[in-house]
């Protein structure tokens, strides 16, 4: 096709795409582009269309792009002397197009600056560019774009580069030229005939390099390039106002003091910083406080200044410290940002006010004139944070009715715990007892002033209350007492009396040191079981009051469970909330002294047990029968959770009883409703209790423990019992009468669990059963670590290792890890063992060993239990996983190359290509080693099946320049035995090809 023709299909395209009304039409147009942007004659096809002075925009807009597109993905096709000329074509299209229009001019800047990167024959682009545009008023925008977007396009990881030649040639266009381009710039600013947009060009330049890190606060200092930034604040357009924000956070971001400066460097930002920047910013903070786009809320506006002011105040934390007299207008400036209405703006300033704390409290002690001074600045932005606490007089109303919606709700009530954190930063500097001061005497003021006061005015406060508590001493006693005894004046409001609920919770370790003040606390709690909106504050309260008062409540153990199968029974708690009960009184029935400690417990499970069993003894439950059959399980598991008793004999007799009785109820809720989800999940975390904190009760039982989590599994095929054989294993040490033993029972645990796996595995597609698949990889990958010789060794392991080969296929992202993990929790000990073996040559081929506790055979065996016997729970079988290494390694690399190339989630990435590191390491070694052949040569078979892979891979989407480039670095890792960097090699190989073929079907 000829070079015009090819043109002319183009613009039709294009026509059909933006212009035609016919969908179907319009689709083929943009897949023929697409298709054609990836063709060697693109090149000069979107060279003839920029040439073309009649085509309009949108057609060179799409040559452009096309142009740029092609620099960066299929630089290779053009030779050295193709990409000097085609570099000369778009400086004239450049040239020619610098009257606009400014899109057009930006593709062709980009274009160049690519070009710039890439073509090392370019041997000054600075020097070119600025004599071919610079004498021209009307070009000096063009050059001005060109030098801005170069930095950014150095870093452009599209533009795949070897690391010394990317090294180099940022040092060439950036590093050795950043002097230049400050004198560049201020001789642009001193030119009067430039466009009226220069100006603000220079500053988005100027922006771009800072930003590079290329240019620093030294060779600005004394230019009028400062002067420029900060002029541009009072600009009306809003882009050059942002790009003189950027630019003076750039300068700001400059002037930290790092611990590797020179001296004289520090001195010098010192002075600079105090001479000219202070005296700009109070500038900024007086124009800010009368800019009437910030008296109207604009949050851009209102953005932009913070940004500036916080970015000082983080690079000036120290010298503020230091010197707060010198600082005194900007830390002011940046309390009156706090005072602005815009949350979501003053919400980047937190990290200040922390970064500002910490270096008050490291570098001054109270009786400092600094200390005092700051600690002023935060009793001042306390009361700042409170009233930003408080809620909108319209939170009581409806959506419909112009109050707050359910979103604007959400976001309120997370911004109140992230400006919490300010307060605790606040206490810190202030002191604990004048920072409290200030929220006791605002709900004061409450108190005392007339009874319609909005409850907001009181709720606030108590917010600050509670925000300050991480920082409030358990001894403090001037406020705190103060506080408590306010609490029975608070106005009758639901709302301020959830509040004061969550306060009590928050205190109860100063309450364990005051315990005059459990009385009243507890009935506090109590009484706001009674109100449905308190009543999840209460449970939440009531927990923490009964973990850190637990003796002094002990006494009350009876009226309390009364309490509680009061507030049960009324279903005013959420599940959640009776949960949080259930553990509440657990804490306190551990602290019921002897001889009482088994009543107490009786009395809380045996009626829970009984209603279980009444449930399950029903032929079929309705929803909601089966709704509480799950919650009595949760509050019999989190009560055994959380009720400790030890030396107590008789407790000790009845948890026993009861946790044999309890199991009668688990096996019977499994036989009926195993493959129920939700019956399931509560069952098993209440198994996994008895398993992790009552073994020594449990172990007679462990073997119908086990047997009934495996039987379930093969009937149901839920994840939730995988999860739960995991959490066995986890204790397993405790399962047994020995160790061997525990491995035995474990062992058959994961052999027989895994026979059903398989199986499911077999007829159902991993990615239908992520979770599943999830559960089981994960028990695997904890068997291995806990008991290499026994789970390797199984008769069914072959057959796992081909299902954690197919399992890679799965499209979830925790899944994905789950079989990776495993698969490391294999490869990367055998690689160790190799590389071990090999190294110690002194050592012969290991003897495989018999289990301990197994006599030697005295017969023929076969060669399964052979196999299984000849390895020790502390023998890692080497031989076995190079053996499997070898017959599956070609599927695995396979699985693992296409996952890494294609469909693994980024985060699976390192740990997949640390599997095949691992796996060449074992493939080329482990062979030789294994027979003890340890000065063999490391063997070629990753070579081999990676060229095999890598072959059904169309040249389109690798080319074979790069396949024969990855081919020889492997090569020559393997040989040197750089596992590490094979590594590397295959992230960083995937990484290539995902974006060279992110838009490739």
């Amino acid at each position: 096709m000829s070079n015009q023709s090819a043109v002319s299909e183009v613009i039709s395209a294009l026509n059909a795409l933006y212009q035609g009304t016919n969908l179907q039409e319009r689709e083929q147009a943009n897949s023929w582009l697409e298709q054609y942007q990836k063709t060697a004659q693109a090149w000069t096809t979107s060279d003839t269309i920029l040439g073309t002075a009649e085509l309009g925009l949108e057609i060179k807009l799409f040559a452009a792009q096309t142009l740029r597109n092609k620099i960066i993905n299929d630089f290779s096709e053009l030779g050295e002397p193709g990409a000097l000329q085609l570099r000369d074509s778009v400086v004239t299209h450049l040239r020619n197009a610098r009257s606009g229009p400014q899109p057009l001019i930006t593709q062709l800047c980009l274009s160049l600056a690519d070009l710039a990167v890439q073509l090392g024959a370019w041997k000054d682009p600075f020097a070119d560019m600025t004599g071919s545009f610079l004498s021209d008023p009307e070009s000096v925008s063009c050059l001005l774009e060109f030098l801005a977007v170069l930095p950014e396009e150095i870093e452009n990881d599209r533009i795949l580069l070897p690391t010394e030649f990317f090294r180099q040639r940022a040092t060439e266009l950036l590093t050795q030229r950043a002097g230049d381009l400050i004198q560049l710039l201020v001789q642009c600013l001193r030119q009067p005939d430039l466009k009226a947009d220069a100006h603000t060009k220079v500053l988005v330049c100027f922006k771009s390099w800072l930003r590079s890190g290329e240019i620093t606060l030294m060779m600005v200092q004394n230019t009028s390039l400062i002067e420029l930034a900060f002029a541009a604040l009072k600009a009306e357009d809003d882009s050059v106002f942002e790009t003189a924000v950027d630019a003076i956070c750039g300068i700001l971001g400059e002037t930290r003091i790092d611990r590797d400066d020179d001296p004289e460097d520090a001195r010098l930002k010192s002075a600079t910083v105090e001479q000219q920047l202070v005296p700009q910013l109070s500038a900024v903070a007086a124009q800010m406080r009368i800019d009437p786009l910030v008296a109207e809320g604009n949050e851009e506006r209102i953005r932009g200044y913070c940004r500036v002011l916080t970015e000082a105040g983080e690079a000036w934390a120290q010298r503020i410290v230091l010197n707060i007299a010198a600082f005194e207008t900007t830390v002011s400036a940046l309390v009156d940002c706090m005072r602005l209405d815009s949350l979501e703006v003053i919400g980047m300033m937190f990290e200040f006010w922390a970064v500002l704390a910490d270096n008050t409290m490291e570098s001054t002690v109270p009786c400092d004139p600094a200390r005092r001074a700051l600690a002023a600045v935060y009793e001042t932005l306390i009361d700042v944070i409170t009233r930003h606490l408080r809620y909108p007089d319209s939170f009581d109303t409806s959506d419909a009715q112009g109050g707050m919606t359910a979103k604007e709700r959400d976001d309120f009530r997370e911004f109140r715990h992230n400006i919490g954190d300010v307060l605790k930063d606040c206490v810190r500097v202030v002191g604990q007892t004048k920072a409290l001061a200030h929220p006791y005497n605002a709900m004061l003021a409450g108190i005392n002033s007339t009874p319609q006061l909005p409850w907001q005015e009181i709720e606030a406060p108590l917010f600050a209350l509670r925000a300050m508590g991480a920082e409030v001493s358990s001894q403090e006693n001037v406020m705190m007492p103060q506080i408590m005894d306010m609490f029975s004046q608070f106005p009758a409001h639901p709302r301020l009396r959830y509040a004061a609920t969550l306060v009590i919770g928050r205190y109860t370790e100063w309450t364990q040191e005051h315990p005059h003040y459990v009385p009243f606390q507890l009935n506090y709690i109590a009484e706001g079981f009674k109100v449905r909106d308190v009543a999840a504050a209460s449970a939440q309260s009531l927990k923490y009051l009964c973990q850190d008062c637990s003796k002094y409540l002990a006494a009350h153990w009876a009226s309390m469970l009364k309490f509680y199968n009061e507030v049960v029974a009324s279903g005013t708690l959420d599940d959640g909330d009776v949960i949080e009960f259930s553990q509440a009184l657990a804490h306190v029935v551990s602290a019921v002294p002897e001889p009482d400690t088994h009543l107490a417990i009786e009395a809380f499970c045996l009626p829970i047990g009984q209603e279980l069993g009444v449930l399950l003894q029903r032929s079929e439950l309705t929803s909601g029968e089966k709704q509480k059959t799950i919650l009595l399980f949760e509050r019999m598991g989190v009560f055994l959770r959380f009720m400790h008793v030890e030396d107590n004999e008789p407790a000790e007799i009845l948890l026993s009883r009861i946790i044999n009785e309890s199991w009668s109820l688990v096996s019977t809720a499994l036989q009926r409703y195993a493959a129920d989800p939700l019956v399931a999940e509560s069952v098993a975390k209440f198994v996994r209790v008895l398993v992790e904190y009552y073994p020594n009760i449990l172990r007679p039982i462990v073997v119908q423990v086990i047997d009934a989590v495996v039987n379930s599994f093969q009937r149901t095929g839920q994840g939730t019992y995988l999860w739960l054989a995991r959490r066995i294993l986890n204790v397993y040490q405790s399962l047994g009468v020995d160790e061997s033993a525990s491995l035995q029972l474990v062992t058959n645990m994961v052999e027989r669990l895994s026979e059903a796996a398989l199986a499911l595995f077999q007829s159902t597609p991993f990615s239908d059963i992520p979770e599943t698949t999830e559960d089981y990889f994960n028990l695997i990958e904890r068997a291995v670590e806990t008991a290499p010789g026994y789970i390797i060794g199984m008769a069914t392991f072959p057959y796992i290792v081909q299902a954690a080969v197919a399992a890679l296929e799965v499209n979830q992202y925790h899944a994905q890890m789950s079989v990776i993990y495993m698969w490391t929790q294999i490869l990367n000990p055998t690689k160790r063992h190799v590389r071990l073996m090999r190294e110690n040559r002194s050592a012969l081929q290991v003897t495989p060993a018999s289990p301990a506790g197994r006599a030697p055979p005295t017969s023929p065996a076969s060669p399964l239990r052979q196999r299984r016997r000849s390895v020790r729970p502390d023998t890692y079988p080497v031989e076995h996983v190079v053996e499997l290494c070898s017959k599956h390694g070609f599927d695995l690399t396979v699985k693992l190359m296409h996952g890494l190339m294609r469909n693994f989630d980024h985060e699976v990435v390192p740990a997949a290509a640390d599997a095949l590191a691992s796996l060449t390491a074992i493939v080329s070694d482990g062979p030789a080693v294994a027979k003890a052949q340890y000065d063999s040569p490391p063997l070629a078979t990753m070579c081999e099946w990676e060229q095999a892979m890598l072959s059904q891979i169309p040249e389109a989407n690798f080319p074979a320049a790069d396949k024969q480039a990855f081919m020889s670095e492997l090569a020559e890792y393997i040989q040197t035995r750089q596992w590490p960097k094979i590594k590397a090699l295959v992230s960083d190989t995937a990484a290539v090809f995902r974006r060279r073929n992110a838009t490739k079907k």
